[in-house]
């Protein structure tokens, strides 16, 4: 019964959006009312709901617009009834018949303190009950919404984009299933490296490190008896009390100035961070897929113009009111100053972005990202302001959340193709230098602000709604504006087969932009016919892997050539072909060819449309066992006649082959199926 009233409601959604946006926040509020919520299939309904996105009926950001005043408005019922009844309300019905659960949830509030409002969003069972808890026990309702705006949040848009990735990936599971897989770990790996370096790492051993500096300089300057040792005994002596902050601050300072003139100077003169930015480049482009472009344009909304405009302006009319002076002066400089010294830069350093045309002007210039710039000043000082005036155990949190959102901020630049990877750390850097700088000033001479609750509650409600109302705006024009257009450079056929060979890369490039082995042979047309003549040549191409496959690996004793190839990259992007073929008379031994895609098209061919170009390396790997339990395999240097090899195996009437030494050291194949090859009627 229960999913035939489901499947009927999302039948009448489809039809009609206002009742699906009007069932949906109904739903979210009824799911956080006692008792009601154990009751309503609130998340089942927003899900099944949202799913409908994909056929064009529904909005997403209306839906989480929706779900999301459903449940602030729910939670706040149940709190404001144990706020003003308290102990009374149990005895009310229908709560008097559902004793057990209040006092579950009034254990959970217990156990978790503030932080259990927070988590009883996603727990079922306490959920409807854990708000009205935190009313009982008298939790300050600023506390109370805070905590409840931001589950909220969070809550609803997951719902909402479960709902969606659900519907989307009834049609294009089968093709994006694998990028999907891919970057939602990649993601995921991000968010927990920042929160772990930020709390673990910097908060903790480093504090730990620069505790252990700051009394090695103090035994060292104890004499006094240099002039270097009584200056740093004044500077010591002057920042007593926060002289371990104050090295900090100047030791983060250094080193962010650091890497960006690192990363200048690499850009400028042409080192391998140049390659580095074009393989992040061409990885993301391939993970790209409809639903990830439209969470990674959401999320770099988040940091557009209008989101920190509206975050500047609220936060200073919030200082303004609470006649803290000089820290919105403070703020504003912060601020303002990123917004005016990243254009400054771009028009200096002239440096192009990845994709041409997404703007004009300065802003055509990549470097450094304004993003990336801003949105660190602007979350960092946020950050400053905020965790200066709690206690010392939940600055950690506060500090992870801003380092996340930049975190996550950058790398939707990088996915969309707005920005090399140069362009982001680099702006990272000299807007937390920016930050470091101002915040050494302000700690200085300013008491900590005396209601960082209140700052936060404002900064919460702001991207509330400025966030989702811009996206409502942006997000149709800013899809069209950042669709993939990959540029394809041609080549005419003669040129190519003369001296435009050239044009293409001769070693494969890793992420990191540094050339690994050569590239052997370029092929020029289908891929088909490639991965044909191979398997005629008796090469496996294309080895799956399976979880038969991958298990081979566990079996020293089986046959190298039926192992899988492992990936490789080249400037980012994956083999479009793999294939093996076992060395004749060496046991373990295979040649491993891997073939990528290039930008370059031939003209000029026995064929109307222009043809791909290709290229392969080739590597001779050998075969080892790890205490007989595991198959490795490393490559072996030294082979120079792999375009031998590989002419040997492409031989055919039906195709054309060139060996070419481009360079003492190396060797080329130029190959294509003769039905290519000029002059068109003699083939």
């Amino acid at each position: 019964m229960l999913e035939t009233l489901v499947t009927a409601i999302t039948h009448l959604s489809s039809q009609h959006s206002a009742i699906a946006y009007a069932i949906v926040a109904l739903s979210a509020m009824a799911e956080a009312l006692p008792v009601a919520g154990t009751l309503v299939p609130g998340s089942v309904l927003i899900v099944g709901i949202s799913a409908l996105v994909s056929t064009g009926a529904l909005g997403t950001v209306p839906l989480i617009l929706a779900a999301l005043a459903g449940a602030i408005a729910g939670d706040g019922i149940s709190f404001w009834l144990g706020y003003r009844y308290e102990s009374r309300i149990t005895g009310i019905w229908p709560l008097s018949r559902y004793p057990q659960w209040v006092a579950r949830a009034e254990a959970f509030f217990q156990r978790h303190g503030g932080k259990g409002v927070f988590l009883a969003r996603f727990v079922q069972g306490p959920r409807a009950f854990v708000p009205l808890a935190a009313g009982m026990s008298g939790m300050s309702p600023v506390r109370f919404y805070s905590v409840n705006i931001a589950s909220a949040i969070i809550w609803a848009t997951t719902h909402v984009l479960a709902g969606v990735l659900l519907g989307e990936s009834l049609h294009v599971v089968a093709q994006v299933a694998g990028r999907l897989v891919l970057l939602m770990v990649l993601v995921a790996l991000l968010v927990w490296a920042v929160v772990w370096l930020t709390r673990r790492v910097l908060l903790t051993w480093g504090l730990e490190a620069v505790q252990a500096g700051v009394t090695h300089l103090e035994h060292w300057c104890a004499p006094q008896t240099t002039t270097a040792q009584r200056g740093v005994a004044r500077l010591l002596a002057t920042a007593r009390g926060e002289g371990l902050m104050l090295a900090i601050a100047i030791a983060v300072l250094i080193g962010c100035l650091w890497l960006f003139m690192g990363i200048l100077e690499d850009l400028l003169t042409g080192d391998p961070l140049v390659q580095a930015n074009q393989a992040v480049f061409h990885a993301l482009q391939a993970l790209r897929t409809h639903w990830s472009d439209t969470l990674m344009l959401a999320i770099t909304e988040l940091g557009d113009g209008f989101v920190t405009t509206s975050l500047t302006v609220t936060v200073a009319a919030w200082l303004l009111i609470r006649r803290a002076w000089r820290s919105t002066l403070y703020w504003l400089s912060a601020v303002g100053g990123a917004a005016l010294f990243t254009p400054l830069i771009k028009a200096l350093v002239h440096w192009p972005r990845p994709t041409a045309g997404l703007y004009s002007g300065w802003e055509a210039f990549s470097f450094p990202s304004g993003h990336a710039t801003i949105n660190t000043v602007l979350y960092g000082f946020l950050a400053y302001l905020i965790a200066r005036a709690l206690p010392a155990r939940r600055r950690g949190w506060v500090v992870g959340a801003a380092a996340l959102i930049v975190a996550l901020i950058a790398v939707s630049r990088l996915y969309l193709g707005a920005h090399w990877l140069a362009d982001v750390s680099a702006g990272i850097a000299i807007g937390f230098a920016w930050v470091i700088l101002l915040a050494i000033s302000h700690q200085r001479r300013h008491a900590p602000l005396r209601e960082a609750r209140g700052l936060l509650i404002v900064v919460l409600l702001t991207l509330a709604v400025a966030w989702p109302y811009h996206l409502y705006q942006q997000l149709s024009a800013d899809r069209a504006r950042y669709v993939p257009h990959p540029t394809v450079q041609q080549l005419a056929w003669q040129d190519w087969s003369q001296t435009a060979y050239h044009q293409l890369p001769d070693h494969r490039t890793d992420l990191g932009g540094e050339g690994e082995e050569p590239i052997v042979l370029q092929w020029a047309g289908d891929l088909e016919g490639l991965r044909h003549r191979l398997s005629k040549a008796g090469w496996q191409v294309d080895v799956p892997w399976t979880l038969i496959n991958a298990l081979h690996w566990l079996s020293p004793d089986h046959a190298a050539a039926g192992l899988p190839t492992l990936p490789r990259l080249n400037g980012g992007q994956p083999s479009a072909l793999r294939a093996t073929h076992l060395v004749a008379r060496q046991t373990g031994r295979r040649r491993v060819l891997h073939v990528w895609p290039t930008d370059f098209t031939l003209t000029g061919t026995c064929q109307a449309s222009p043809q791909p170009l290709w290229v392969a390396s080739l590597r001779i790997q050998q075969r080892r066992d790890l205490f007989g339990l595991l198959a490795l395999e490393r490559d072996v240097s030294g082979v120079t006649d792999t375009p031998d090899l590989l002419q040997q195996a492409l031989q055919a009437p039906d195709a054309a082959t060139r060996i070419l030494t481009p360079s003492a050291d190396t060797s080329l194949l130029l190959a294509a199926p003769a039905s290519l090859v000029p002059p068109c009627g003699s083939n």
